[in-house]
Formats: C-alpha cells, structure tokens, sequence
C-alpha cells in the first residue's frame, strides 16, 4: 500500500533571507495581517517573487504561469485597436498609454505596434509609459522593444514614481493581471464574529486569529458579504481600492482598461468560495500552502469588481463591465484570425489558432479573465470592445488582415 507524501513544511522552499526578515518581524511587531505579509513575499525590493531575475511567465515547466500577452501577439493587437480608439476618443495634441506590469514586454511591444498601424506613434504626439518595479524585467522589455524599432517614446516609472508623481495623464491606461497581485487581508466568521487571519511564528510561520485591523476593513467586508457563513473566509483587497484611487488622481482625461480574474460580490460570496479565492502558483500547479516557498511563490488572489467599480464611481469615474475578455476580443475582431479555412492551414497555422483560441474561448481565458473599462468624466464609453453582439464586424478577408495585421 502506498503512503501518502509527506507534506513540506510551512516556510519550506523559501528565500532563506526574506524567511529570516519574516522571521524578525514577526517577532518585533507581532502577528503580521496577511496585506503585511503579501506585500513582503511579492514585492520585497531584493528577496520578493516578483523581483526576481527570473521571468515567471511562461508554459515550459520552469514558470509558474503564463498570461494573454505571452500566449499570442493577438491579444496585444486586439487591445491596441480599442486603446486607439480611445486615444482617438480623446482627441488631438499629446496623449499617453500607460501598461502597468508589463513583464516580458510583449503586450507593449504588440499594442505599440498596432496603434502606429493606427498613425498613434511618437511622431504624433503619442508616448508610452511603462510602470515596472523589477529592474531584470525592465531590460528584457526594453531589448524587445529595441528589436522591434518601438523603443523610441517609451519611458520607465517605477510604481512608486508613478504614485508619486503630480504629472496629470491624458490617454489611456491599461492592467492586466495586476489587481489580482495585490496584497490582501484576509478575513474568517467564527463564533458570531469576524477575526483576521494573521501570520505569526512559531519555530516557523504559522497562521493565527487576530482582531480585525480597522474599522474600515469592517465596513468593506459587510458591504461583500452581509450574511456571513460559519467558517467562511474572503479576502479584502484594501490596495486594489487605493490603486483605483489614485488612478482617479492622475487620470486627467481618458480611460484605463482593467483585465483580470475577478468577480462581482455575490458570487465572491457564494458557497463554492467558502474558503476564499486566495491561490498559490508554482511550476503551474496551484496550491493553498500560502506559507510555503516565501518568495518563490505567486499569490494571487480574485479582484472584486463590484468593490472596484464602486470606488472609481466614487471618485467621479464612469465604469462599464465587467465583460468577459472572450466577448471583449471578439467585439474587436478576434475572429480576423480564422479568415482562412482550419483544413488549409499548415499545422504551425494551427498551433497559432488554438493560441488565438485559447483568448476568448470559455474553456481558455475567455470566460475565466474579466475586462472593466474606467472613464473620467466626459469621455464617451460607446467603445467598440463593449459593444453587443449584432453590431460586431464580419472577420476581414485574408488579403485585409495580412495587410492591418502583419505577422500576428
């Protein structure tokens, strides 16, 4: 009879040097609330995951996940016509697209290409700024740019020069997959009450319950869930709000394009999320051993779109979605992809339509990833991403896609 593996643990795996800063702030400043402990296993400046050396993002063994920009150039072309078409929007003189989270480059590479394909470039008064915190990820975006001639009218901000800066922006700004990586607290209903799920340690880093951190924490948590059920756990995304605040703050005139995993409160509260959305990834395998692997890990955890779309309206924005990307794509042409019959297509073709595929199609990205488009104040939200179905264009003839698409 076979025994069952031997679970690694807690701490196992990890970067010996953050576990050890773990390890002292634990035992200075007690239990850390989960938002405290997130932020240092992700975003720690020297030992967090996501400022390794090593890219994460892929499908080879060695990643831990892959994303809509690295699966195929079409979905970097397909956000370019909608990101054109709200520079457009937005009418003449400077203009800026913003990509938070830009990772190997290949969103910003695709979409800047595109919109040139559109007369959007440098030359026109059209800059890129790209917000990236990791400086290896930052060269290797920079050498794909500069292999594609993109390279001119792109600067770099870190997040916090970003956040820092007054500089008003006027044109559109784009995330995918970054609210889902922010730090999160994360809260239980035991015994009447809600308790918060701290980090502490003993010979090694364990969970343990602790008052919940602020009455504002509260507030958000009974507005997501008013009926809360024995043993139920859900995250509170307190840092997806500030960054949708401040967003607000600097977003002058135009539109920000958020894509993510996420849902609307009801379903967060639903019975299948009785233990929350809170995962780990690591080598493409998802766990719940958040304490494992300290920095070698991704955590990642569903945004609440309900929580999001309600601050951006508090802060004067206009909000439409969330959609799903799958109809979000398709609105914008996916289909350019299929002009031409599967039967005569090479089979490296047909590797690339199952790519396209895998986009906008409910058993890939297509029903799993939501889009929430944002507006200040003015600015039209009749967006050819948003629009309903009987008002979709035909796929264009192979002839008309080779010439607006190139090699996507």
């Amino acid at each position: 009879m076979n025994s069952l593996p031997t679970l690694p643990a807690p701490g196992e795996g990890s970067e010996p040097q953050l576990l050890e800063e773990l390890r002292l702030r634990i035992l200075r400043d007690g239990p850390l609330t989960f938002a405290e402990y997130m932020e240092l296993a992700l975003y720690h400046s020297q030992w967090g995951y996501y400022s390794r050396a090593e890219d994460p993002i892929g499908r080879s063994g060695d990643r831990d996940f892959y994303t809509a920009p690295a699966r195929h150039p079409a979905f970097g072309t397909l956000l370019g016509r909608q990101v054109a078409q709200c520079l457009d929007k937005i009418g003449g003189g400077e203009r800026e697209w913003v990509e938070f989270g830009p990772g190997g480059g290949h969103l910003a590479a695709s979409l800047a290409m595109e919109l040139r394909r559109h007369g959007l470039g440098p030359a026109t008064g059209i800059r890129a700024t790209l917000v990236e915190a990791n400086r290896h990820r930052r060269a290797m975006q920079e050498d794909l740019l500069r292999s594609q001639g993109l390279l001119d009218g792109v600067q770099w901000l870190t997040p916090q020069e970003w956040s820092a800066s007054d500089e008003a922006v006027r044109g559109c700004v784009i995330a995918n997959e970054v609210l889902d990586a922010l730090p999160v607290h994360r809260l239980v209903w035991r015994d009447g009450d809600f308790s918060e799920i701290r980090v502490g340690w003993e010979d090694l880093p364990v969970e343990v319950f602790g008052p919940v951190a602020g009455e504002h924490l509260l507030d958000q948590i009974r507005a997501v869930c008013p009926a809360p059920r024995e043993g139920q756990e859900l995250e509170v995304g307190m840092e997806a709000l500030r960054w949708i605040r401040r967003l607000a703050s600097r977003l002058e005139q135009g539109y920000a394009i958020l894509l993510d995993y996420g849902y609307l409160s009801s379903e967060i509260d639903s019975p299948r999320h009785h233990r929350g959305t809170l995962l780990g990834y690591y080598r493409h395998a998802v766990t719940e051993r958040y304490l494992d692997r300290i920095g070698r890990q991704d955590l990642t955890a569903h945004v609440n779109f309900s929580s999001v779309l309600e601050a951006a309206v508090r802060c004067g924005m206009q909000a439409r979605g969330p959609v799903t990307q799958g109809r979000f794509l398709l609105a914008l042409g996916a289909l350019d992809w299929f002009a031409e019959s599967a039967e005569d297509a090479s089979f490296a073709a047909q590797l690339k339509r199952k790519a396209v595929q895998d986009l906008f199609l409910p058993s890939g990205m297509g029903e799993s990833h939501q889009v929430v488009v944002l507006a200040t104040a003015g600015c039209e939200l009749d967006l050819k991403g948003l629009e309903p179905a009987e008002r979709w264009q035909s796929p264009k003839s192979n002839e008309e896609f080779e010439a607006s698409a190139g090699e996507s």
